[in-house]
């Protein structure tokens, strides 16, 4: 009798221990539709400086971006973001930019546009899609990640050492 009542109460602790578990995995996916957030750190080419507002004679070899577009859930196909970036020189040795680098902060409604000359399935956020001079675009790779465009809708081309896609963290 002692005995059955010993693995009863392990049972029952293992369930409780099971349920803590699936809780946490639920609790920190990031399923809000809250927000989706999206960061990455970019070269400044002549091709990215109009894309988020930066001034074509600006000293930038970096772009640091923080991408969050409210509203996005799988379903949704707009809503609206916020856009911060920080721009500059890098400091050598560092992940920081010399003199804290300048920030730009832009907000906007986004939206999803379906296809390009190249793949009509493709999905693309663009923000500020009313604003064709300003609009900014990203190609969705998967749901955690997303490339930038260039001005024609192309995929911009990094190197060895960069890269234009942001990565989608949870907080």
């Amino acid at each position: 009798m002692e005995r059955g009542m010993q693995l009863f109460f392990v049972a029952i602790f293992g369930a409780f221990l099971m349920a803590i578990n699936v809780y946490c995995q639920t609790a920190f996916t990031g399923s809000s539709t809250d927000s989706v957030i999206f960061v990455a750190s970019t070269p400044c080419s002549a091709g990215t400086r109009p894309l988020p507002g930066i001034p074509a004679k600006a000293a930038c070899e970096l772009i640091k971006w923080e991408l969050k577009l409210f509203g996005g859930s799988e379903a949704q196909q707009s809503g609206t973001y916020m856009l911060d970036c920080d721009f500059g020189e890098p400091k050598q040795g560092t992940k920081e930019l010399m003199h804290g680098g300048t920030h730009l902060h832009r907000d906007g409604k986004w939206m999803i546009v379906n296809g390009t000359e190249t793949d009509p399935s493709a999905i693309i956020y663009q923000l500020d899609p009313d604003k064709p001079g300003e609009s900014v675009s990203f190609l969705r790779l998967n749901e955690n990640l997303i490339h930038l465009l260039d001005n024609e809708q192309q995929l911009m081309i990094g190197n060895g050492g960069w890269s234009y896609t942001l990565n989608r963290i949870k907080r």
